[in-house]
């Protein structure tokens, strides 16, 4: 049964994407089109193609902003951590999480600037203790 994509996804895929972009030697744009290309069959969105290199370009700028000297992709880590294990609000996600638990029944009209809020509130969380260090053992 097909949904739209839900706001967890989304920014996985934008910080995800910023992380390739190091790893991988790749583009957040050409990262962003393989993506959504294995989404398709999932998510019924239009557009989120554009959308996540919107996003993930939003990531960067806000990261490097942030630490002047720090490449974004040294941040991405704890961020997936952030986004896997939490909502933005500090509740811990339920251990079931899968398509039939996580489907998004209407659009997203701004999933690009909630991005963003979802990010500064997952990095002053994680600065202020309210979201855990990832441990160093974890990875996505």
């Amino acid at each position: 049964m097909a949904s739209y994509m839900p706001q967890r996804v989304f920014n996985m895929c934008a910080v995800t994407a910023v992380q390739h972009t190091a790893s991988e030697d790749t583009t957040i744009e050409e990262f962003a089109k393989r993506i959504s290309d294995s989404y398709r069959r999932y998510y019924i969105d239009d557009g989120y193609e554009e959308d996540i290199v919107l996003a993930a370009h939003n990531v960067v700028k806000f990261i490097e902003s942030s630490f002047r000297d720090t490449k974004a992709t040294s941040a991405v880590r704890q961020l997936q951590y952030c986004i896997k294990k939490f909502h933005p609000s500090g509740k811990k996600r339920f251990f079931l999480q899968g398509t039939i638990f996580t489907q998004q029944k209407t659009p997203l009209p701004n999933r690009v600037s909630q991005c963003l809020n979802d990010i500064v509130v997952f990095h002053l969380g994680t600065l202020s203790g309210k979201f855990p260090i990832a441990p160093k053992d974890w990875s996505l």
